[in-house]
């Protein structure tokens, strides 16, 4: 009762061995809480994930995006730990995009910042209408990249196969036509999905990005 005499309210009587008491004194901390307020996102956003392995350029695309530096951008594979939300809103629509975690063979995720990363990763594209698989162009098709379409195409997301770093690409007239031929025997699971090739460092069909993510998701939703 000594406790009394502070004059400070009800004491909680707790035991951090046992928990005792515990469930009590978060309720008594949960009453001095604000009022919770409902964050309610526009109907028609699009929310859109960029995934992909590491080094694809998935920040640097968000970044070209926005028009601004959101991520840090390094030759480092694995910079960027979790996800950002970029709010765009152009003669397309309003968007939301989501730079993610790069999405590494789970063999490869040893520690315990690269699993939450993974796991951000993966909470982003739940929460995406559309998921744009990003590509590295120079170093070409790898089966992580199949992983990571999986996620995607598993979960019923709209998606878009984007070809990064196109700039970089040593090609003649034909390099197109051929790439996207080996890319639609790589991702046959998923024919619904178009391509698109372009470069996140030169801005170079970045437009037509935003044309193709009103186009799936219409697609999608019907």
């Amino acid at each position: 009762y000594e406790f009394y005499n502070l004059g400070i309210g009800d004491p909680v009587a707790v035991s951090s061995v046992h928990g005792h008491g515990t469930g009590d004194l978060l309720d008594a901390v949960f009453a001095y809480f604000p009022p919770e307020e409902e964050e309610e996102e526009a109907a028609d956003i699009i929310k859109v994930a960029i995934i992909g392995k590491p080094n694809a350029g998935k920040s640097s695309l968000v970044n070209y995006i926005a028009g601004e530096e959101r991520s840090i951008v390094s030759a480092i594979a694995g910079t960027t730990r979790d996800a950002v939300d970029t709010e765009v809103h152009n003669q397309y629509g309003d968007f939301l995009f989501i730079d993610t975690a790069g999405l590494r063979r789970k063999s490869k995720v040893d520690d315990a910042i690269e699993k939450y990363s993974v796991l951000r990763a993966e909470m982003a594209v739940e929460r995406a209408d559309v998921c744009v698989i990003l590509i590295d162009g120079v170093e070409g098709f790898t089966e992580q990249d199949s992983k990571v379409a999986g996620i995607a195409h598993q979960r019923g997301k709209a998606c878009i196969i984007a070809v990064n770093k196109w700039d970089a690409v040593e090609k003649d007239d034909k390099t197109m036509s051929r790439m996207r031929k080996k890319l639609e025997e790589y991702f046959s699971f998923m024919a619904y999905a178009p391509f698109l090739f372009l470069s996140a460092k030169t801005g170079q069909r970045v437009e037509k990005l935003f044309e193709l993510i009103v186009y799936v998701t219409q697609q999608n939703t019907m």
